[in-house]
């Protein structure tokens, strides 16, 4: 059987959330106070790496900026397929639109997901 990847960069507007609070604010601190450094959302190249071993019914993601390599933005998780029909993940709340995209170009049955 064969193994599908993908490699791609998308310029996307991100910003990092939690469970306390839609959009969390990044700050610094300098001899001159507090600065803000981003409001809520930030313009960034994201790096894309998606994979899909259809033999072993099992993949992987992992995204990230490349402005600071991910230490910025980063997430990555597995993909737990039933045949074509992917049915769990892990790694992140909910499964970025770019790489379920991806998975759809491929023939994969998300909407359990979606």
């Amino acid at each position: 059987m064969e193994t599908l990847k993908k490699d791609w960069k998308e310029v996307r507007y991100v910003g990092w959330e939690n469970s306390m609070s839609p959009i969390i604010w990044r700050y610094s601190f300098s001899n001159k106070g507090l600065n803000i450094l981003s409001q809520g959302r930030e313009k960034k190249t994201m790096e894309y790496h998606v994979e899909w071993d259809k033999e072993r019914e099992h993949g992987w993601f992992e995204i990230y900026d490349e402005e600071s390599g991910g230490e910025d933005y980063y997430a990555e998780g597995g993909l737990s397929f039933d045949g074509n029909k992917l049915y769990d993940y892990d790694g992140v709340f909910s499964l970025d639109d770019e790489v379920l995209k991806c998975l759809k170009e491929w023939g994969a049955d998300v909407s359990d997901i979606e």
